[in-house]
């Protein structure tokens, strides 16, 4: 699965939210780990971007509800309430917890105290 975090400065940054990254850290998350792919900087139509990426899910501390509906349109999954370094972000995207929520058919959650459930 291709996921993608906000980033402060690549594979080697701090997850910040959606609309403050300087770029957008790709990598394929699977069974065997992280493998990075490249970091897309978020310049023109970011979400075409992720999209021609074949970008499966974006793991972030916040992403405005505007931007979960235009990533949901390209069917690109969103789980909010991740902080840190971006490859402790990328980790969890093996964790169960992460898989639960995309089993479970959610388009957007927020992780931790507060979890929504918005199907579109």
């Amino acid at each position: 699965m291709k996921v993608a975090v906000p980033s402060d400065g690549g594979f080697d940054g701090n997850a910040v939210p959606f609309e403050k990254a300087r770029g957008l850290a790709i990598a394929e998350v699977g069974p065997d780990g992280v493998k990075e792919i490249k970091v897309l900087k978020p310049e023109g139509n970011i979400v075409e971007g992720l999209g021609k990426e074949g970008v499966e899910l974006v793991l972030a501390p916040e992403v405005s509800k505007e931007m979960t509906m235009k990533l949901a349109q390209m069917g690109i999954k969103v789980l909010t309430g991740f902080s840190g370094k971006v490859k402790d972000v990328m980790m969890m995207a093996m964790k169960s917890t992460v898989r639960d929520f995309l089993k479970a058919g959610l388009t957007m959650a927020k992780v931790g105290k507060k979890m929504m459930d918005r199907r579109f």
